[in-house]
């Protein structure tokens, strides 16, 4: 399989393919690999009323965003058949050790692979290399376009790379569940993620590359919320002041969006009715990006389109375009990218705008990566962020200053 990173240089692929990727049996004398990477990052936001991807703004902070440590254990059963783990460590999660990867692969033949456990959803052109910063330019991808609050299912795949013409490919379909918790706006919801399904096209010609990707899921949320029951034990007061009790006590964001929409939904049709809830709903993710790289200049753009079936959740199109020049260990890279959400129509869409929902914000990003080696980065960058609407209100605007130290051993 042919593995492209923007404006990597193409010698250093190699050992990030070796990290994450598992199409065949890693290799070594005793049949026993161990990889790792590690990210050390600083930050400093200059603005207090914006959010930016939950960087805090004050004082500069080191070693709590963009840190993290990765290792990476494969070990060769058979000629055809390995086993991976893969144990990271985050600065946002306290350093606590969890499992990102655990998956047995087999080689079906010489250019078709099946993996079974834990893997990594193709969401992203760098969902493999997600979590390794070496393996791209920008010290993480924009949150913009990279903004899902989860990466990795329980279940299975099947790789099948292929040739034809002038051509290189890869098909990559995929099934399984994911029954965990989601972060979503800094608070934790237990979820089941059920009939997770999807399909993924790479294609690669020459200097260039286009991916072509769809994803699909049944998905629930817990959700602590029912407005009568809130008036009831608010002594009856009216509807309103239970959801300012329920605000005010500090319950949760998702809690309180559902307890408003069925406030303002009653008297609606039970299909609008019943559209305000996380329960058993289907939510669907495509994906397209193109890349070119002729090894001193290189190209990436990538749109992301979400459509959710429950109207607590809005539907999203972002996308984002980033260019890169290599003057041989230096790189200056600009990204520009956006997110903004889309309202339903009829009658759940009357609600979502009542309710604020819909976000809208750009940014811009100035960058440059430095090799010091073969296996280490060292990466500044500068990202401008404005929010033209946040929550139904116009936004404000800040700069997000960062430094990190990326590496793979």
């Amino acid at each position: 399989m042919r593995t492209r990173t923007l404006s990597t240089p193409k010698s250093l692929l190699l050992p990030c393919a070796l990290l994450l990727s598992a199409a065949g049996p890693a290799q070594a004398d005793n049949g026993l690999n161990v990889y790792g990477f590690l990210n050390a990052g600083a930050y400093y936001l200059d603005e207090n009323d914006i959010s930016i991807e939950s960087y805090e703004s004050g004082s500069p902070q080191f070693f709590n965003r963009d840190t993290m440590m990765g290792l990476q254990i494969s070990k060769e059963i058979s000629e055809r058949t390995s086993a991976t783990i893969q144990l990271t460590a985050k600065g946002e999660e306290d350093f606590a050790v969890r499992t990102s990867l655990a998956f047995i692969s087999h080689a079906l033949n010489d250019s078709t692979d099946i993996r079974f456990g834990r893997l990594r959803i193709p969401f992203f052109y760098y969902s493999e290399f997600l979590d390794v910063g070496y393996a791209y330019n920008w010290i993480r991808p924009t949150g913009d376009a990279y903004g899902i609050p989860f990466s990795d299912y329980n279940g299975a795949d099947i790789i099948k790379r292929f040739s034809f013409d002038s051509f290189d490919g890869q098909i990559q379909l995929n099934y399984g569940r994911r029954d965990k918790e989601i972060v979503l706006f800094n608070e934790a919801y237990e979820s089941e993620l059920n009939n997770f399904a999807g399909a993924t096209l790479n294609l690669y010609m020459g200097d260039f590359g286009l991916r072509v990707g769809m994803q699909q899921t049944q998905m629930t949320l817990d959700s602590a919320a029912d407005a009568q029951t809130l008036i009831d034990v608010n002594g009856g007061k009216d509807a309103q002041l239970a959801l300012y009790d329920l605000t005010v006590s500090g319950a949760r964001r998702i809690d309180i969006a559902q307890t408003y929409a069925t406030l303002l939904t009653s008297g609606m049709s039970q299909k609008t009715q019943d559209t305000f809830s996380f329960d058993d709903k289907k939510a669907r993710y495509y994906n397209l990006a193109t890349t070119w790289d002729n090894g001193d200049w290189s190209f990436i753009a990538e749109t992301a389109v979400i459509n959710f079936d429950s109207g607590l959740y809005v539907d999203n199109f972002a996308w984002l375009a980033s260019l890169a020049k290599r003057f041989d260990a230096l790189t200056i890279h600009t990204t520009y990218s956006t997110s903004r959400d889309r309202l339903d129509g009829g009658e759940v869409g009357k609600v979502q705008e009542l309710m604020m929902l819909r976000g809208e914000d750009e940014s811009v990003t100035l960058g440059m990566r430095y090799d010091l080696d073969e296996a280490t980065a060292f990466k500044l960058e500068a990202t401008h962020h404005m929010e033209e609407t946040n929550q139904g209100l116009p936004g404000a605007s800040g700069t997000l200053y960062r430094a990190a130290l990326q590496l793979v051993f």
